[in-house]
């Protein structure tokens, strides 16, 4: 796992902001620390962090939210950053994926038709994706330090974070448990919204599914992801080139000692 110090410590849970350098590939080198790093809104950082932020040196922002998040909560502007903006909920088409709240409320055979939806779509992010596309271009050309960012660094920002480490050569269960730490951003909410609703899960059980999707990350959801990736390609670095054109072992050799 990481062996750096974790500047995440800096910063509160709320945030969810991590360095994915020190991860072990399958090679034996270790991902780089001080080049990724995938958080929440940047809008969420309070002065002291937005200064130990700005003292790790990163130069390259890239914003997987909707245009109209990104409206409504804008990043901070730093003039030694270089912003990128595109959805992680774009599909081909061009059409933003609306994942209103409203879905979490829904009961009996309306939420299970919510889930088995929200589970299919969560599967569908890894591939196609603009904004993917987008960052592993940035990457190609060494535009690190960079950190990419949804609204909670948790769904778009987990699934990003998955398809980079796989092509940097980090294990799958290694890769699923950088995806569920984020559980520990979120754990006091969830805990407090599952009490909350404990009447209300104990007469329709998808619903506690829907909540931990909604405010934390579902770790069935993170297997169905990578099971995905796994079905539809013989190997991680298949699927990256044929998605993303990204080469693997040139990123290997750049980014992992």
């Amino acid at each position: 796992m990481h062996t750096e110090a974790k500047p995440e410590k800096q910063f509160r849970n709320i945030v969810n902001f991590r360095d994915l350098g020190g991860y072990r590939s399958a090679d034996g080198r270790r991902v780089k620390a001080g080049v990724f790093y995938r958080s929440g809104g940047l809008y969420l950082m309070n002065e002291d962090e937005l200064n130990a932020f700005r003292s790790l040196g990163i130069r390259y922002v890239m914003d997987l939210r909707t245009r109209g998040e990104t409206k409504l909560h804008p990043d901070p502007v730093l003039p030694e950053l270089t912003y990128l903006q595109h959805s992680g909920l774009e599909f081909a088409n061009g059409k933003e994926i609306d994942f209103s709240p409203q879905g979490m409320l829904k009961l009996g055979a309306e939420g299970e038709e919510q889930l088995q939806f929200l589970r299919s779509y969560y599967q569908k992010i890894p591939f196609d994706n603009e904004a993917f596309r987008i960052l592993f271009d940035e990457i190609a050309k060494d535009h690190v330090p960079l950190v990419f960012h949804c609204a909670t660094g948790k769904d778009r920002t987990g699934v990003f974070a998955m398809l980079l480490l796989l092509a940097l050569g980090v294990p799958r269960e290694t890769v699923l448990a950088d995806y569920l730490l984020s559980r520990e951003s979120f754990a006091e909410v969830l805990e407090a919204e599952l009490a909350a609703k404990k009447e209300s899960i104990e007469a329709h059980p998808e619903r506690k599914e829907l909540i931990t999707m909604y405010l934390s990350v579902s770790e069935i959801v993170g297997r169905l992801i990578l099971d995905e990736i796994f079905t539809r390609y013989e190997t991680p670095e298949e699927m990256l080139l044929a998605e993303y054109g990204a080469d693997c072992a040139a990123l290997r050799e750049r980014y992992l000692v």
